[in-house]
């Protein structure tokens, strides 16, 4: 008999009660009396949207009438329809009762029609491994409503948060930095993932700071509402950020990155032009400098940019592009719809990437149409390409026409290490494949693929 066996009933049953659902799946196991003497629900889950499954009042007291023995390992609570405030304390309660049972999985999709606070009892859960608080679908959440982390507790301590995801979240610092404390109560956060935060305090915001964060995902962090931001993340291997451009990167610290996808915007203070007197024009960026964001790009291996501002921002602040030996792959999005999608960063870029092997645009080749054989001025010719290594070419959105075929056989012709070209095509209404204009190349591969 093994010893968990030999033990009384009272006492597995308080061990297990100390226990998370994957723990309490491995003493299971060991114990043939403990089978009988508490229960794993893998997901136990609440969707406003399924009638079948009765009222929220109804499932609370189900969970709450639950053994005190019976272990959670996936909770999903989901409340699209805005929840009446008052209802707050049957979340809270639900939320506590699923802490107590050693979730490891948590997620929270409610549309909040005012504040809501997490309990305390969320900050110190020592199983939680994954968390997701989503109140995007509150109405009017722009205008202050949704989840609020105010004051965390002394003690706040997340030792097992592995993956956190907050969507729509306000942080009123009242009491000192809410989120820094957050981040400093999680000692094994491995991602993050940020969409719609709110602010109350512009001098304790923008302040990111983990040593393990290897994923960061940034969606709409709102740093025009202070003026600072710092990124402090040794570890991270991953950097999304799809965001306006603050006033200053202050601390900047991505000494591991080994992928970046940037999309950069200005807010609508920043995104008036300058004008020179040739018709050319820059973006005004004496509010917003990305100066040491971009040199945190050193030892990135793979790297996506995308959009107008992000072109703009890398042309102006070009002096700031460091050498980055590791870059093998770029990938350069173009919106179909920016009549003024120069690349005027792309000769700076490429000369300080030794080497790059994969070069991808993705939409379609950049041209004047009012002059389809003309290479833009802001390409100076193709000259940079004679000395870039680029192995392969491909380009997402090939339509075949006289303006791409010009620009086309400028890369082909002047890229010397060019082994393959690869080419996607749009099937559009009345274009013919047979048709599409594609130039001849002798020194490289060409393929064309194509979907509707």
């Amino acid at each position: 008999m093994d010893r968990i066996s030999s033990l009384p009933n009272e006492v597995i049953c308080h061990i297990v009660s100390f226990l998370s659902a994957k723990e309490a799946v491995f003493t299971s196991v060991l114990s043939k009396k403990g089978r009988n003497l508490f229960t794993i629900i893998p997901k136990l889950q609440f969707d406003d949207a399924d009638e079948i499954q009765g009222s929220f009042s109804d499932f609370v007291d189900g969970v709450i009438a639950l053994p005190s023995s019976t272990r959670v390992g996936k909770f999903y609570l989901s409340c699209r329809d805005r929840v009446d405030p008052a209802r707050y304390d049957l979340i809270n309660r639900c939320l506590c009762d699923v802490l107590k049972r050693g979730v490891l999985d948590l997620k929270l999709d409610i549309g909040i029609g005012t504040h809501y606070y997490l309990p305390f009892e969320f900050f110190t859960c020592k199983t939680v491994v994954k968390v997701e608080l989503d109140g995007r679908y509150a109405a009017g959440y722009f205008y202050g409503r949704g989840f609020v982390v105010d004051v965390l507790p002394e003690n706040a301590f997340l030792p097992a948060l592995e993956t956190l995801t907050l969507s729509v979240i306000q942080f009123n610092d009242l009491r000192g930095c809410a989120f820094k404390k957050l981040l400093s109560a999680c000692p094994l956060l491995k991602e993050l993932t940020i969409f719609g935060m709110r602010w109350q305090r512009r001098e304790w915001s923008g302040k990111l700071c983990s040593p393990t964060l290897q994923r960061l995902i940034i969606q709409d962090f709102h740093p025009s509402q202070f003026t600072r931001v710092t990124l402090d993340t040794p570890s991270l291997t991953y950097l999304e950020c799809s965001d306006a451009i603050p006033d200053q990167y202050s601390i900047v610290n991505l000494d591991s990155l080994v992928e970046a996808k940037l999309d950069l915007i200005l807010t609508n203070d920043h995104s008036h032009k300058l004008y020179d007197g040739f018709g050319n024009h820059d973006f005004d960026y004496s509010f917003s400098n990305p100066t040491n964001l971009i040199k945190g790009l050193g030892n990135v291996g793979i790297m996506e940019i995308s959009f107008q501002y992000t072109f703009e921002a890398l042309y102006y602040f070009r002096e700031s592009i460091p050498v980055c030996e590791n870059l093998y792959r770029l990938t350069i999005t173009c919106d179909d719809d920016e009549e003024e999608a120069c690349m005027d960063f792309l000769p700076f870029l490429l000369n300080k990437s030794p080497n790059l092997e994969t070069l991808v645009i993705h939409g379609q080749l950049h041209y004047d149409e009012e002059q389809p054989e003309s290479v833009c001025k802001c390409l100076s010719g193709y000259s940079f390409l004679l000395s870039c290594p680029v192995k392969v070419l491909q380009i997402t959105d090939y339509g075949g026409t006289n303006g791409e075929v010009e620009q086309l056989k400028h890369f082909i012709e002047k890229l010397p290490c060019l082994k393959s070209v690869k080419l996607h095509s749009r099937v559009r209404h009345g274009v013919d494949k047979e048709k599409l204009m594609i130039p001849r190349a002798s020194k490289c591969t060409i393929k064309v693929t194509f979907s509707s």
